[in-house]
């Protein structure tokens, strides 16, 4: 039976940077297993106007070297008589939930899905963050094509902005369901 793990990273701060890198989903070199996706999203909260574009999510596999840095995360299960393979690695930009900021260092390659973030165009009222889906919702679907990480690949997600539409009071954290095979 396949192993079936969950994670969420931890909030963290806009940083004014572009890009900046959230979240990544390892499957190192040697890895005997094949990641399939099955969730992927953001939730992003914003808490001061902004009257610019909105901050560009996305989401693409890594080029080049495996991320480093940021916060290896603890992986969750949804059976624990089942375990996660060593090989697998979440990974979060830890700030202010979990610490000091500390960054992915990735490149991402091409960008397989992005869209917009919210943004408050007034401070009058309460915005509910939505789920920022950052790969298709069908991949939750075990009957349609899934996007799966072999052995030496990984995935990215991160804000494309600037320090208007990326600033410190916009707060992200990301929840990541996948199987192992």
């Amino acid at each position: 039976m396949a192993y079936s793990g969950i994670v969420a990273s931890f909030r963290t701060l806009g940083s004014a940077g572009s890009p900046q890198n959230l979240f990544s989903l390892e499957n190192t070199a040697g890895s005997a297993v094949v990641v399939t996706l099955r969730r992927l999203l953001i939730k992003m909260d914003a808490t001061v106007l902004l009257t610019s574009v909105m901050a560009q999510l996305k989401c693409g596999r890594v080029t080049g070297t495996l991320p480093s840095g940021g916060t290896t995360l603890t992986k969750g299960t949804f059976d624990t008589t089942q375990s996660s393979a060593a090989n697998v690695v979440a990974r979060g930009a830890t700030a202010s939930d979990g610490g000091v900021a500390t960054a992915i260092v990735a490149t991402m390659g091409t960008v397989h899905w992005q869209q917009f973030g919210m943004r408050m165009h007034s401070v009058v009222g309460q915005v509910l963050a939505p789920d920022f889906d950052m790969l298709p919702v069908l991949i939750a679907d075990s009957a349609l094509p899934a996007f799966k990480l072999a052995a030496g690949e990984a995935l990215l997600v991160q804000v494309v902005g600037t320090a208007t539409n990326n600033p410190a009071t916009n707060h992200y954290f990301v929840n990541c369901v996948w199987t192992e095979a």
